[in-house]
């Protein structure tokens, strides 16, 4: 269970900001390049792949979502410059009584597509709650479900290419 401990309300963005980039950090991309036939995925299909499972997610919660970021490329972790992932994060306004409801609904979702899912919670009195994803399509996913903005975050599986050449001119 991933803990983190905003010193109060104001914190809860800088949190919030703070677990995206670790989860985004802390992907490695060392072995998912090849999907689960054992073929190389290629960046085409990485990007598609991962924007159908936050597209797919955020249909399952409901709601009106936007696009935060992405999908956007870049280089799959430090130092490595021949291969690719692509992140995807829509946002919409929180909805609190349907927090729970909401995070069954991706639960059940990724666990179809063969995602291993992990429930996260914030400390605090008043604990945020999500849920992570890893395996299955994609390296990582994320769902936050807070009162005030939920989000849907995912990392493809890693593609050789390199993110200059592949990023929108």
């Amino acid at each position: 269970m991933t803990t983190i401990a905003p010193r109060h309300r104001s914190s809860t963005w800088l949190a919030l900001a703070a677990a995206i980039g670790l989860s985004l950090v802390l992907t490695s991309c060392a072995d998912s390049s090849v999907d689960r036939e054992g073929t190389t995925v290629r960046a085409s299909e990485a990007e598609k792949s991962i924007v159908d499972l936050v597209e797919r997610s955020s249909e399952a919660i409901g709601g009106e979502w936007r696009v935060s970021l992405g999908p956007s490329v870049e280089a799959c972790g430090e130092g490595v410059e021949d291969r690719v992932r692509y992140v995807y994060v829509l946002e919409r306004d929180g909805s609190p009584e349907s927090a729970e409801r909401d995070i069954r609904a991706v639960t059940e979702l990724w666990e179809q597509d063969g995602i291993e899912v992990f429930d996260t919670e914030t400390g605090g009195d008043e604990p945020l709650r999500g849920v992570r994803g890893k395996g299955g399509p994609t390296t990582s996913i994320g769902f936050d479900a807070y009162p005030a903005r939920s989000s849907l975050s995912g990392v493809s599986a890693c593609a050789p290419g390199r993110a200059d050449d592949l990023a929108p001119g």
